[in-house]
This record gives structure tokens, C-alpha cells and sequence, in this order.
């Protein structure tokens, strides 16, 4: 049983033409950390807000531990949840968490709040009020909030925004941890790409609305960028059966452990049809999704 559960969830805003998310499916297993990749406009906090319960679905559907999400009121009781900013900004940030503990009826938590400020940088900034604060230090509250209860699933959009160097160190082990000894999900979206390569095990891209997942950034692959796409041509089903695979439209993943003249054969098709645009890291692929076309 999968820890969370999206089953061909779509989202179609009123007036609009087009689906904002369009039959997204994947799972999350509990203890995995997973990096939500693409551009700007592309879907991601469409369907973070669909997974936080502040935009309901078109069609389709999240379990959550086999429940659906959907069906009681207190299915988010165990989730942190940063997406927008959300907080009082006329009490401190001292007083944000003591309220949020109290509204929640978690005040047993209440000995992480000096941890979590010292972590997100605001310890010395606790009596202050975030309607002073810079975007960077609001998104700080935001993502203090998120971790308060240590939840056991999280939903970070930007989490090291505003953070220092040493800042964004410290919670990148602290994430990691929890997720090896606490066994907390996670499910991140960033623009900070060297930061998503360290934390998550496994990524899914997103483009208009759709999802596809990526292999981890370890696996030994190597990238072709096609000048076109190829989809549903007799040229794809020719690489497919060589053992490529399009990880989106304009990418073909060629395994390395493939025999060596199917890699070739995959090579001179692309050449003769004068497709090959470039050779790519698995670095380069995840910079391509935040160019904008």
C-alpha cells in the first residue's frame, strides 16, 4: 500500500479552455522524499493545493494511507504544509506557533519551537512580527509552521528560499533524517536544483499539467534533447523497441546497460532524421524544465 496515492487527478479552472493538471497518477511511499520539477505555469502548485485540500479536483482522486483524502475533515491532521505563506502577521513569530500548537491541540510539540526557529534562522527574530519581515524570512515562518509537529507528510513548495548557506544545509539533513528515522514523506517543489539533486530520491517532471516520473538522478542513463517531438511516430516505436524510452516530449532516455549496437542503431536514427539537439546530464534535464519556451 502506497503511502500517498493520486489516482488521475485533473483540474479545470472556470473559464479556462485547458486543463490546469490533466490525469496526473503517482505514488509516494512512506519515507520517501520526492522533487516536483517544471516550469513556471506548468501545474506544481496546482497540484500541491489539490494534495492540501484548498482546490478540489476536477475528476479523480488522493488516498492517503488507502483513505480517501477527500472524505473527512481532519484527513490533513498529520500533514506540514508550505505552499503559500500562510500566518498572522500582526503577532510574532513566537506567538504564530504557540496559536497554531493551540488551534491544533498540539501544545505538546511546543519544545520544538526554539529547535525550529534556530533551523529556519528566526530564533532571534521570534518576538518580531512577520508583517515586518522580507519575503525570504516570511517564507521562513511559513516553512516553521509546516514543521512544528514533525507530520508525517510534507508538502514544501520553495523551502529554501531566504535561507543561508549553512541554513539550507541544516535542513536539508534534518529532512533527511526524518525521513530515514521517522519515516516522514515528503513531496518538494524548488528552482534550486543542486539542493533537490542532494535531497530527494526520485523526481516528477511536470509539463502542462502532466505528469511523467523520472528515475533517479543516480541511474545511469544518458539524455538525448530532440530538436522535435517524436511521440507517436513509427520513429519512436522504433527507438522503444531498441530500448529507449521519451521521459517528454523532447527527451529520449537511452540506458547505458543496453548492448552497445542498439545504443548505436538509437544513435543513427536520431542522426538521420537530424534530430539530435544536444547530449544531456540528468543536471541539464532538470535546468531545461525551467526555460521558459
Amino acid at each position: 500500500m502506497a503511502f500517498l496515492e493520486v489516482k488521475h487527478l485533473s483540474k479545470k479552472y472556470a473559464g479556462n479552455d485547458f486543463y490546469s493538471l490533466k490525469d496526473a497518477s503517482f505514488t509516494i511511499d512512506q519515507g520517501e522524499i520526492v522533487g516536483l520539477v517544471g516550469k513556471n505555469g506548468s501545474g506544481k502548485s496546482t497540484l500541491l493545493k489539490c494534495i492540501a485540500k484548498s482546490q478540489f479536483p476536477t475528476q479523480g482522486e488522493i488516498l492517503f494511507q488507502d483513505q480517501n483524502l477527500y472524505a473527512e475533515e481532519d484527513m490533513l491532521e498529520d500533514f506540514g504544509i508550505m505552499i503559500d505563506p500562510v500566518f498572522f502577521p500582526q503577532i510574532s513569530v513566537l506567538e504564530n506557533l504557540q496559536l497554531f500548537l493551540k488551534i491544533h491541540q498540539k501544545e505538546h510539540y511546543s519544545n520544538n519551537i526554539k529547535s525550529i526557529l534556530e533551523l529556519v534562522g528566526l530564533w532571534d527574530a521570534r518576538y518580531r512580527k512577520p508583517k515586518d519581515f522580507s519575503f525570504g524570512m516570511k517564507q521562513r515562518t511559513a516553512l516553521a509552521l509546516a514543521l512544528i509537529t514533525e507530520p508525517s507528510f510534507i508538502l514544501l513548495d520553495e523551502p529554501f528560499v531566504g535561507l543561508d548557506p549553512i541554513g539550507v544545509q541544516h535542513l536539508l539533513q534534518i529532512l533527511k533524517n526524518w525521513a530515514q528515522t521517522k519515516k516522514t514523506a515528503m513531496l518538494v517543489s524548488s528552482h534550486q536544483l543542486s539542493e533537490l539533486e542532494e535531497l530527494c530520491q526520485r523526481f516528477l517532471f511536470i509539463d502542462r499539467g502532466q505528469i511523467s516520473e523520472a528515475t533517479p538522478a543516480e541511474q545511469k542513463t544518458i539524455l538525448i534533447e530532440l530538436a522535435l517531438p517524436i511521440q507517436e511516430t513509427e520513429l519512436a516505436q522504433q527507438l522503444a523497441n531498441l530500448g529507449a524510452r521519451s521521459s517528454s516530449d523532447q527527451i529520449v532516455e537511452i540506458p547505458t546497460d543496453i548492448l552497445l549496437s542498439e545504443r548505436n542503431q538509437i544513435f543513427q536514427l536520431l542522426a538521420q532524421a537530424k534530430l539530435i539537439k544536444g547530449v544531456l546530464s540528468k543536471r541539464d534535464h532538470l535546468e531545461t524544465l525551467f526555460v521558459e519556451d
